[in-house]
């Protein structure tokens, strides 16, 4: 038996159906992370595009810090449509650029600044309509998600489990950082590990947010006990310039080889 057995989910298969899933072919792997992954970055640009040439031009985008499912508050950065078939497996860490002002009203001092980070990879087709796939209540979801409070953006790279497609973090209280308005901080947010065949002609889109966004799950981020908005209203900005890059670091996979068979669906 096989330590690792990828699902290869290639095509549309529609959500929450189980017959259909079936139909998508499964791999055999030796570990995991799949050793022979190879990670790209994929930069995100001023002119919200996504590719894997840097941006040569200085930028600084803003948007309100307290989005939600009915007001959502985003940045999207779309790929040109693939020219090749190209799959996608693996762990993904988005490396982004940010800083933050807060308002101040007549109630609230500055009590403890705050920045919360959501970030969405979507698959488009060549429809130029996205492709969900089945979430853990049979809803339809997005390619992946990721989430950062950016108070908790301490890394332990020492640890013996971290990997940089994998940021370690240990989440203990004294692990927690200041953030402060004005400074711009360098983060590693993880997003949840995937498997994708990006066909030729579709696209992917990188989202990044500052609340939840359309099909991302059941369990939404709106408690105003845990984002109140004395610590989170205001703006967040995206920066880029000169040594300043914002990418999204994609695991591609090569095709298989003797030793890494497709095997067809059952």
């Amino acid at each position: 038996m096989p330590k690792v057995s990828v699902r290869v989910r290639k095509g549309d298969k529609g959500v929450n159906d189980a017959a259909a899933e079936r139909a998508w072919s499964t791999r055999p792997e030796n570990e995991w992370p799949i050793a022979r992954t190879d990670y790209q970055r994929w930069y995100l640009t001023p002119k919200y595009t996504l590719g894997t040439d840097p941006p040569s031009t200085s930028a600084v985008l803003n948007y309100k810090a307290l989005g939600s499912l009915k007001d959502p508050q985003l940045f999207q950065f779309r790929s040109a449509p693939s020219k090749q078939e190209t799959e996608i497996t693996g762990h993904i860490t988005a490396h982004l650029n940010l800083s933050l002002t807060r308002q101040l009203n007549d109630l609230d001092a500055w009590e403890r600044p705050e920045l919360d980070i959501f970030v969405t990879l979507r698959h488009i087709g060549v429809d130029r309509q996205e492709i969900t796939y089945t979430g853990a209540a049979g809803d339809p979801v997005a390619l992946a998600n990721g989430w950062l409070r950016l108070s908790l953006r301490k890394v332990d790279e020492d640890h013996p489990k971290h990997r940089p497609c994998l940021p370690r973090r240990n989440y203990l209280s004294t692990d927690v950082l200041s953030v402060e308005p004005g400074e711009v901080y360098e983060v590693d947010v993880e997003v949840w590990p995937t498997n994708v065949v990006v066909e030729e002609g579709c696209s992917l889109l990188f989202e990044i947010s500052s609340g939840d966004t359309r099909n991302s799950g059941l369990f939404t981020h709106d408690n105003p006990v845990d984002r109140p908005a004395s610590r989170l209203a205001g703006l967040n900005y995206v920066h880029f310039g000169d040594g300043i890059l914002n990418y999204v670091v994609l695991p591609i996979m090569p095709p298989a080889n003797e030793s890494n068979q497709v095997v067809e669906p059952y």
